[in-house]
């Protein structure tokens, strides 16, 4: 505003000087000058009124003056009203204004050339003005969108590093839980079973021993894990499948319980993705058996495939000290759900009637839904 001021009072001592002292025109020239000139003070911060006082101003002057330099004042209005009005009526009505100024000046004031070739210039000058300023105010707009953009690539492009990370750490997250948690759960229960067969009081306290830091190791390893906890998960091989689980059954076995496996279908057919998700699904659960029954003697796992969907089923009989669910953690119960659902399925768990528990899930194999 304060430069606009300044070149305005600047343009309109410049017409005045020329119209006085260069041209010889009476002194009123000077006068009409510096009303013509001195609106473009506003043609930025006000270009619609500016304009208008400008007509106005060339109004008047139709009717009681005669043209000066100052008249090219017009020009820079309607360049500025092209450039900074953002408003179509206002727009149109400047340029309609100005043609019309043009007309009336010609009826006005004799010229020395052809007037149809004079008022065709006229016309074609305050016309290519306007453009001018329109075309400025386009280019401005596509500028800004394009530095939007880049700002919003920018964004993006940090928002996928981030969502990248978070995946990242939530996949360790989860193999840690899957693999680490299991072998340790496995080793406690070992030791445990050691001491209750071990006569000497000494061998006994060594292993309870034992038992007590693999449970702390436990402990510490569900805190890491809390830190390392995302929103979603990310599985990339190598990664155990359905062929392993013959291995991941007798893993169990050897920590003392009587399981059967019972396979249908073409399981080792499905694709990785689902291979792992149906596994990790069946390894928890056995871990929950391990961790939270007592008085189990027998655990059944049983995963068949038919047309696009997968049925597996883990059952052990005893009674749970707690549920599954009510992890500290949420790798448990709430990690197998997160697993079905990226196939359209979820986990249930639930108590036997005949005391024991069962833990069921069904998951449309063929038609993965995605991450959730």
């Amino acid at each position: 505003m304060l430069f606009d001021s300044l070149t305005a009072v600047l343009g309109a001592g410049a017409c005045v000087l020329i119209d006085l002292l260069v041209r010889g025109h009476p002194a009123n020239a000077g006068v009409w000058d510096a009303l013509l000139v001195l609106p473009l003070a506003a043609r930025r911060a006000r270009p619609a009124a500016a304009a208008a006082v400008l007509a106005a101003v060339c109004l008047a002057q139709w009717r009681f003056g005669s043209p000066e330099i100052g008249d090219f004042a017009v020009l820079a209005a309607l360049y500025s009203l092209g450039a900074h009005e953002r408003r179509r009526g206002v727009l149109l009505t400047g340029i309609a204004v100005a043609v019309l100024g043009v007309i009336m000046a010609l009826s006005r004031w004799e010229t020395s050339g052809n007037p149809l070739l004079v008022g065709a210039t006229a016309t074609g000058t305050v016309t290519a003005a306007w453009i001018a300023g329109i075309y400025t105010s386009m280019r401005r707009a596509y500028v800004e969108s394009i530095h939007q953009r880049a700002q919003a690539a920018e964004r993006d492009r940090d928002s996928r590093a981030r969502i990248a990370v978070a995946q990242e750490r939530t996949r360790l997250a989860r193999e840690m839980h899957d693999v680490i948690a299991h072998s340790l759960s496995v080793m406690i229960t070992l030791n445990d079973a050691a001491a209750a067969v071990e006569p000497s009081q000494l061998a006994r306290d060594t292993i309870a021993q034992a038992s007590d830091v693999g449970r702390q190791a436990l402990g510490e390893m569900h805190r890491m894990l809390g830190v390392l906890r995302g929103e979603e998960d990310s599985a990339y091989e190598p990664q155990p499948g359905l062929g392993d689980l013959p291995a991941l059954a007798s893993l169990v076995r050897a920590a003392g319980f009587e399981l059967e496996l019972v396979t249908a279908g073409d399981l080792e057919s499905l694709a990785p993705t689902a291979q792992l998700a149906i596994y990790r699904i069946v390894q928890e659960s056995l871990t929950n058996v391990i961790k939270h029954a007592r008085r189990v003697t027998k655990v059944l796992v049983e995963v068949s495939h038919h047309a696009s969907l997968v049925d597996l089923r883990v059952e052990n009989d005893g009674s749970p000290v707690a549920a599954p669910a009510a992890t500290a953690t949420g790798h448990g119960l709430h990690g197998m759900n997160e697993r079905a659902a990226l196939y359209g399925g979820e986990v249930r768990a639930a108590p036997l009637a005949a005391g024991g528990w069962c833990v069921r899930a069904r998951l449309a194999v063929d038609h993965p839904a995605g991450p959730r």
